[in-house]
Protein backbone atom coordinates (compact mmCIF):
# COMPACT_ATOMS: atom_id res chain seq x y z
CA UNK A 1 0.00 0.00 0.00
CA UNK A 2 1.53 3.30 -1.09
CA UNK A 3 -0.30 6.59 -1.30
CA UNK A 4 0.83 10.09 -2.16
CA UNK A 5 -1.42 13.02 -1.44
CA UNK A 6 -0.62 16.63 -2.33
CA UNK A 7 -2.66 19.22 -0.53
CA UNK A 8 -2.71 22.77 -1.84
CA UNK A 9 -4.04 25.57 0.29
CA UNK A 10 -4.46 28.93 -1.39
CA UNK A 11 -1.78 31.42 -0.44
CA UNK A 12 0.55 28.89 1.15
CA UNK A 13 3.16 26.42 0.09
CA UNK A 14 1.57 23.01 -0.45
CA UNK A 15 2.56 19.98 1.51
CA UNK A 16 2.70 16.35 0.48
CA UNK A 17 1.84 13.35 2.57
CA UNK A 18 3.34 10.01 1.59
CA UNK A 19 1.82 6.93 3.23
CA UNK A 20 2.91 3.33 2.83
CA UNK A 21 2.99 0.10 4.76
CA UNK A 22 6.32 -1.62 5.19
CA UNK A 23 6.06 -5.03 6.85
CA UNK A 24 4.10 -4.37 10.07
CA UNK A 25 4.76 -0.62 10.22
CA UNK A 26 2.83 2.30 8.75
CA UNK A 27 5.25 4.92 7.41
CA UNK A 28 3.98 8.47 6.95
CA UNK A 29 6.11 11.29 5.58
CA UNK A 30 4.97 14.90 5.53
CA UNK A 31 7.00 17.19 3.27
CA UNK A 32 6.48 20.94 2.88
CA UNK A 33 4.81 23.59 5.00
CA UNK A 34 2.65 22.61 7.93
CA UNK A 35 -0.52 24.41 9.02
CA UNK A 36 -1.38 23.66 12.65
CA UNK A 37 -5.08 23.91 11.90
CA UNK A 38 -4.70 20.54 10.16
CA UNK A 39 -3.17 18.65 13.10
CA UNK A 40 -6.22 16.71 14.34
CA UNK A 41 -7.19 15.73 10.78
CA UNK A 42 -3.61 14.62 10.10
CA UNK A 43 -3.37 12.40 13.20
CA UNK A 44 -6.84 10.96 12.59
CA UNK A 45 -5.77 10.04 9.04
CA UNK A 46 -2.64 8.34 10.43
CA UNK A 47 -4.78 6.46 12.97
CA UNK A 48 -7.32 5.36 10.33
CA UNK A 49 -4.54 4.07 8.06
CA UNK A 50 -2.86 2.13 10.87
CA UNK A 51 -6.14 0.64 12.08
CA UNK A 52 -7.16 -0.29 8.52
CA UNK A 53 -3.94 -2.25 8.15
CA UNK A 54 -4.17 -3.59 11.72
CA UNK A 55 -0.74 -2.12 12.38
CA UNK A 56 0.59 -1.49 15.88
CA UNK A 57 3.65 0.51 14.79
CA UNK A 58 3.68 3.92 13.14
CA UNK A 59 6.66 5.94 11.94
CA UNK A 60 5.84 9.58 11.16
CA UNK A 61 8.54 11.67 9.49
CA UNK A 62 8.36 15.46 9.28
CA UNK A 63 10.45 17.19 6.65
CA UNK A 64 9.12 20.73 6.94
CA UNK A 65 10.20 23.66 4.80
CA UNK A 66 9.72 26.21 7.59
CA UNK A 67 10.11 26.02 11.39
CA UNK A 68 6.99 25.65 13.49
CA UNK A 69 6.04 28.23 16.07
CA UNK A 70 5.81 27.06 19.69
CA UNK A 71 2.02 27.21 19.41
CA UNK A 72 2.00 25.07 16.26
CA UNK A 73 4.42 22.52 17.73
CA UNK A 74 2.37 22.32 20.94
CA UNK A 75 -0.88 21.77 19.03
CA UNK A 76 0.65 19.11 16.80
CA UNK A 77 2.12 17.15 19.73
CA UNK A 78 -0.99 17.58 21.91
CA UNK A 79 -3.20 16.44 19.06
CA UNK A 80 -1.12 13.30 18.56
CA UNK A 81 -1.48 12.41 22.23
CA UNK A 82 -5.22 12.98 22.15
CA UNK A 83 -5.90 11.03 18.94
CA UNK A 84 -3.70 8.05 19.86
CA UNK A 85 -4.86 7.80 23.49
CA UNK A 86 -5.56 4.19 24.49
CA UNK A 87 -5.13 2.84 20.93
CA UNK A 88 -2.24 0.49 21.71
CA UNK A 89 -0.17 1.83 18.83
CA UNK A 90 3.55 2.49 19.23
CA UNK A 91 4.47 5.67 17.37
CA UNK A 92 7.86 7.17 16.58
CA UNK A 93 8.05 10.71 15.22
CA UNK A 94 11.11 11.87 13.29
CA UNK A 95 11.87 15.57 13.02
CA UNK A 96 14.50 15.04 10.33
CA UNK A 97 15.44 18.67 9.72
CA UNK A 98 14.84 19.78 13.32
CA UNK A 99 12.22 22.36 12.32
CA UNK A 100 9.25 20.95 14.17
CA UNK A 101 9.87 20.65 17.89
CA UNK A 102 12.26 22.15 20.42
CA UNK A 103 13.51 18.76 21.62
CA UNK A 104 12.33 15.28 22.53
CA UNK A 105 11.34 16.35 26.04
CA UNK A 106 8.98 18.98 24.58
CA UNK A 107 7.29 16.32 22.43
CA UNK A 108 7.12 13.83 25.29
CA UNK A 109 5.65 16.28 27.80
CA UNK A 110 3.13 17.76 25.39
CA UNK A 111 1.88 14.56 23.74
CA UNK A 112 1.80 12.57 26.98
CA UNK A 113 0.09 15.32 28.97
CA UNK A 114 -2.93 15.07 26.67
CA UNK A 115 -3.01 11.30 27.12
CA UNK A 116 -2.27 11.17 30.85
CA UNK A 117 -4.90 13.77 31.67
CA UNK A 118 -7.54 11.11 30.86
CA UNK A 119 -5.99 8.27 32.83
CA UNK A 120 -6.05 7.62 36.57
CA UNK A 121 -2.58 6.08 36.42
CA UNK A 122 -0.20 7.32 33.76
CA UNK A 123 2.13 4.40 33.17
CA UNK A 124 1.55 4.18 29.43
CA UNK A 125 4.38 4.27 26.91
CA UNK A 126 3.80 7.40 24.89
CA UNK A 127 5.21 8.16 21.47
CA UNK A 128 8.82 9.25 21.09
CA UNK A 129 10.51 11.98 19.04
CA UNK A 130 13.75 11.38 17.13
CA UNK A 131 15.99 13.29 14.73
CA UNK A 132 17.26 10.15 12.95
CA UNK A 133 15.04 7.61 11.21
CA UNK A 134 17.41 4.78 12.16
CA UNK A 135 16.95 5.56 15.89
CA UNK A 136 13.19 5.73 15.50
CA UNK A 137 13.08 2.37 13.71
CA UNK A 138 15.15 0.73 16.46
CA UNK A 139 12.86 2.14 19.15
CA UNK A 140 9.76 0.93 17.28
CA UNK A 141 11.17 -2.58 17.20
CA UNK A 142 11.78 -2.46 20.94
CA UNK A 143 15.59 -2.17 20.85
Amino acid sequence: MTQSVSINRSGTTPYRILVHQEADTLRVKLIGQWGYRDSAAFWNMVLRESEAGRLKRVLVMFQLSEPLSIKQAHELARSAGTVFANKGIRMAVVDSNKRSFLNSQFWQMTSCTALCRRLTSCTVSCSQLFTQTKDAEQWLMGN
